[in-house]
């Protein structure tokens, strides 16, 4: 799983890279977008001391009670490279902050704790085909599917064993998921309000971060939170 990590992002990296000296004439577009969103992050799991009901330092798996992970904002420059009538490659960038809900945890085994909201914020890159179909009136409707990495960083990672409250500052952890991101969307391409889009992303994310609070060793989850994204586009 690290080797397709490391593949995936290196392939986000030099598309970005390559596409910026790729572009053509007025067939490639710039566009701006701001999205927000929600989700759940599930399947968290980590080296663990022991809790009532599953003795050991182990690898234990937790459930969130409220698994939800929403998208504060996501903002966003794309880069949509022509091929062909119907075909486009998009490259992305966007600074993303997520937060999940204060709410509590039910380990492996059935011990329950506390756990505090945790925020995240970071890079989502992304780059993959993008399928446009034929114009429905001033509407051009679209399809893609992009190879996504979100790097950055957690808050609230405090054990509290020493000083403090549990889940309250501590240092920040790094944090990186890789995963897809189908997309579906459509923009204006007449009137007033041309260039204007609306779509909807669904990140797909398999997530290895550091240390958070008791799991000093790290741990793993994966993220799954759909955007609504308002977006405009230039042609070049």
């Amino acid at each position: 799983m690290k080797k397709l990590h490391k593949v995936v992002l290196k392939i986000i990296l030099l598309s970005l890279v390559n596409l910026s000296f790729g572009w053509a004439e007025d067939k490639n577009e710039l566009s701006i977008g701001i999205a927000v969103g929600n989700g759940i992050m599930e399947n968290v799991k980590g080296m663990h001391t022991p809790v009532e009901n599953n003795p050991g330092t182990n690898i234990k798996g937790l459930v969130l009670d409220d698994d939800s992970l929403n998208a504060i904002y996501s903002i966003s420059i794309d880069y949509n490279k022509y091929l062909n009538d119907n075909l486009y490659l998009n490259s992305s960038a966007a600074f993303a902050r997520y937060n999940t809900t204060d709410t509590s945890i039910t380990f492996d085994g059935g011990s329950n704790s506390s756990f505090p909201n945790i925020h995240f914020r970071g890079l989502d890159l992304q780059f993959g085909p993008n399928y446009r179909f034929n114009k429905i009136s001033n509407f051009t409707p679209y399809l893609g599917l992009n190879a996504s990495a979100f790097l950055g960083f957690q808050s609230d990672t405090n054990y509290g064993l020493s000083s403090g409250e549990y889940g309250v500052g501590g240092p920040e952890t790094f944090v990186k998921c890789f995963g897809i991101t189908p997309n579906l969307g459509f923009f204006i391409n007449l009137g007033t309000f041309k260039g204007f889009g609306l779509s909807i992303e669904n990140l797909i994310l398999e997530c290895d971060n550091d240390h958070n609070r008791s799991m000093t060793e790290g741990y793993e989850a994966d993220f799954n939170i759909v955007q609504y994204k308002f977006d405009y586009r230039i042609p070049f």
